[in-house]
């Protein structure tokens, strides 16, 4: 009993060390050749069903990472201040008011920045760490 108290005592202790990783580390990526500006609040108006259309008129192509992504849960929590259920309630009531559809889901890093390198009206997020010169970095 002492060793499966300790050893749960020990994995807890170890997701909070890997925990604060993600915090913040998350970036808003676009196609090298969008133009467009792209700031926090244009990205929360793309994410919350919004904004559907780029500045040049181009439909917006968003990406949206898989539920049980922490890179989801951490750009949630850092670009729009709501958790991944509060969004999967919001655009339930899109969908249903006819407003808007939800993001195409694309994971993990490396496949969001296939599909944005790929299309000039795509936006996306992945970690920090992943983004490379396929891709511009509009928000961090």
């Amino acid at each position: 009993m002492r060793l499966i108290l300790r050893s749960v005592l020990v994995a807890g202790m170890s997701a909070m060390l890997v925990l604060p990783a993600w915090a913040g580390d998350v970036v808003v990526i676009v196609n090298k050749g969008n133009t467009n500006a792209v700031d926090k609040a244009f990205v929360v108006k793309v994410y919350t069903g919004e904004a559907k259309a780029w500045a040049d008129g181009g439909p917006i192509f968003a990406l949206d990472q898989g539920e049980d992504s922490p890179v989801r849960a951490d750009f949630y929590s850092s670009m729009l201040g709501k958790s991944v259920s509060n969004m999967k309630a919001l655009w339930a009531q899109n969908i249903f008011a006819g407003k808007a559809l939800p993001p195409k889901i694309v994971d993990p890093d490396a496949e969001v920045k296939k599909v944005v390198s790929a299309n000039k009206h795509a936006i996306g997020y992945i970690s920090a760490s992943s983004a490379d010169d396929t891709v511009k970095v509009v928000v961090k």
